[in-house]
């Protein structure tokens, strides 16, 4: 968890920083809004940070979730649970939530193939590029269903029950500008094309690391939890 005594941190001190800086904003602000705001974020917020070091905490640092994917997981946290949600930019913004339609399936596809990437160097996972951007785009675009299927379980049951005090007193479908049908096809149009974005972007990226031939902090962390495996066993 702390990985700047470790010497597999020390070249990427940058990442390091970044990481820290989400991780004690995301907590201390978990903190203050269970305490003055809305407890239910906070709490999420909270499990959110907790379960993505929890690796970390119980192998002592041996065994963590890589640093790029803990970095772009803590950034969804912080757009959809402090951003949208605890400071209510969905209510105060009509169009944040076609932002969010389009970041958040993008960072997720993205996070897909990096994914998809660590099974490749650990030899459980064997498919071309093609195949991978193809699953990754098709599984996060089925997120984006699940979600507007979920969105309109809020509305038809949870908002109802809960006077709507989750989401700010407003519906999560339609919005000022849009009706609930046609907002839902707008966001499932955006999912794709943040799918798009996130999916061609992350195979671009491995060609080019294919190419320059170099090890990148990524494959250094899966060879250092390798190699940790590996002595355990005998």
């Amino acid at each position: 968890m702390i990985e700047g005594g470790n010497k597999l941190f020390e070249s990427h001190k940058t990442s390091v920083t970044i990481a820290w800086i989400l991780r004690i904003f995301l907590i201390s602000f978990g903190i203050y809004e269970i305490i003055f705001g809305y407890s239910v974020f906070g709490i999420v917020i909270l499990i959110a940070v907790f379960l993505i070091l929890l690796p970390a905490i119980l192998t002592r640092q041996h065994i963590f979730v890589p640093l790029e994917i803990e970095i772009l997981f803590l950034v969804i946290v912080t757009f959809e649970y402090v951003i949208a949600n605890s400071l209510g930019f969905y209510a105060r913004f009509d169009y944040y939530d076609k932002f969010q339609h389009t970041m958040i399936p993008s960072i997720i596809a993205f996070m897909g193939i990096l994914l998809f990437y660590i099974g490749y160097l650990l030899g459980k996972f064997r498919a071309s590029y093609l195949m991978s951007w193809a699953v990754i785009v098709l599984i996060t675009i089925g997120l984006g269903g699940i979600l507007e299927v979920s969105e309109y379980a809020y509305d038809m049951v949870i908002g109802p029950a809960t006077n709507f005090g989750i989401s700010h007193g407003t519906l999560t479908q339609g919005s000022p500008l849009l009706d609930p049908y046609h907002d839902t096809m707008t966001d499932l149009i955006l999912d794709v094309i943040g799918a798009l974005i996130g999916a061609t972007l992350g195979i671009w990226l491995l060609l080019r690391h294919e190419k320059d031939g170099k090890s990148s902090l990524l494959d250094e962390e899966i060879e250092a939890m390798e190699d940790y495996l590996s002595k355990n066993k005998k």
